[in-house]
């Protein structure tokens, strides 16, 4: 196997400085294994250095990848500040926004998150998890709505009537 050589971006000791100020975990696993491969004396590959920080061999060899392509800047975490695409278009999103906060869901009872993902997948023909359809839900201050369980003693219908007061049965307290 074929040693990647790491580009000298910086010296040894920038390295280990860089490498102990860091305070982002994973930026910090980043530059450890740069840290871990340019240290003097040390002989270091990808691969060794992976099992010491805990990264597998092909993402230790991608960070090294990153340095010689874009130096320190590719050590970053680009997750931060990343959100990514929106599933849905700005008109698409207005529209089930709408017909959320209108109506019930097609099949006449209340939305949930399957009914979301359903609705989504009929008109735009495009597959969401029901997990997100609920997380819209919750976004737009949607909250589960379950009838409250009857206790199993609790009386009939009939038996609450008879004990509800009438006009002819309440005492004003007046002899």
């Amino acid at each position: 196997m074929k040693s990647i050589v790491v580009e000298p971006h910086l010296t040894p000791k920038q390295i280990d400085k860089q490498y102990r100020r860091c305070r982002n975990v994973r930026e910090k696993t980043h530059w450890h294994v740069i840290w871990l491969m340019t240290r003097p004396g040390s002989t270091h590959s990808a691969h060794s250095a992976s099992k010491l920080v805990g990264l597998t061999p092909a993402w230790a060899a991608e960070m090294v990848k990153r340095w010689n392509r874009l130096g320190p800047a590719g050590l970053r975490d680009g997750r931060r500040g990343n959100r990514g695409q929106p599933l849905l278009s700005a008109r698409q999103q207005q529209h089930l926004i709408t017909q959320l906060k209108t109506g019930r869901a097609p099949d006449g009872g209340l939305w949930s998150g399957p009914k979301v993902a359903a609705y989504v997948k009929e008109r735009w023909d495009f597959r969401i998890n029901p997990a997100t359809g609920w997380k819209w839900l919750k976004r737009l201050g949607f909250s589960l709505l379950v009838p409250r369980p009857r206790h199993p003693q609790a009386a009939s219908a009939d038996q609450q009537r008879g004990w509800k007061k009438s006009p002819e049965t309440t005492s004003t307290g007046s002899p």
